[in-house]
């Protein structure tokens, strides 16, 4: 191992652990746990399995990709790091979804649930196969798309969610988009090759996004799950389907 990569893979396994740290001490003590019913429980789950699970994959990449294996081993590890990613594209991504419809009928909330959680669980068979790095980052377009409709008619004022959490909702996978870009296309190092090897090239970049996208995610989730709680959310529109409420 060269001296650049061998700082480079101190940090990043440094970086990785701590994020790891401080999102188990953090994020458990303001999520609304004790909430009347369990949908916000279950949501607040979804949410702490979102924001650790990148974290650790990536942390577990990190820490074995100089490893001397062979090509499989390092497949395992792509493959390893790829399910931190969906789980929070998928888990993460749910609280959201939940609020995003949350005051439409019964029915429509669980088949726009079983919608994303299908189109997940497609996206992670994809991404299981892929063998570019295009190729694992399209595998994420579904369930991406689907955020994109619901989150367009949450700005129409449709179907639910808090107002206050909307900047943050375009900022989570506007900011996630731009580093996947950026790690895709190795900028900026792709025009002067091997004078960012320490610091400020794509990887560097995308691991900052993340971070500020998981930030966004963050932000918003607790400002959604906020507004599920309150009873009289949907009373504007329509009343909370009983089922859920049993929840």
């Amino acid at each position: 191992m060269h001296l650049p990569e061998g700082i480079l893979y101190e940090r990043s396994c440094v970086f990785a652990g701590f994020a790891i740290l401080y999102m188990l001490v953090t994020v458990p003590h303001l999520l609304p746990w004790n909430t009347k019913g369990t949908l916000v429980g279950i949501l607040s789950w979804c949410h702490l399995i979102g924001a650790v699970s990148p974290w650790v994959g990536s942390f577990l990449y990190h820490l074995f990709m100089n490893v001397n294996y062979d090509e499989v081993f390092y497949r395992t590890l792509l493959k390893v790091d790829m399910i931190g990613i969906w789980l929070c594209q998928s888990f993460g991504a749910i609280p959201m979804m939940a609020a995003a419809v949350h005051c439409l009928a019964d029915n429509v909330w669980y088949c726009c649930i079983f919608i994303y959680c299908s189109l997940s669980m497609w996206g992670l068979l994809k991404a299981m196969t892929a063998r570019s790095p295009w190729e694992r980052r399209l595998c994420f377009a579904p369930p991406f798309l689907m955020r994109m409709l619901v989150m367009a008619l949450r700005c129409f004022g449709i179907g639910g969610g808090s107002p206050e959490a909307l900047t943050h909702i375009i900022l989570q996978d506007f900011i996630a988009v731009i580093g996947a870009t950026i790690g895709a296309l190795r900028i900026p190092e792709k025009w002067i090759p091997g004078r960012l090897d320490l610091a400020l090239n794509s990887h560097n970049v995308m691991h900052v996004m993340v971070v500020l996208a998981v930030c966004s995610m963050h932000t918003a989730t607790l400002k959604d799950l906020a507004w599920m709680s309150d009873p009289s959310t949907c009373n504007r529109t329509s009343p909370l389907p009983s089922g859920r409420e049993e929840l």
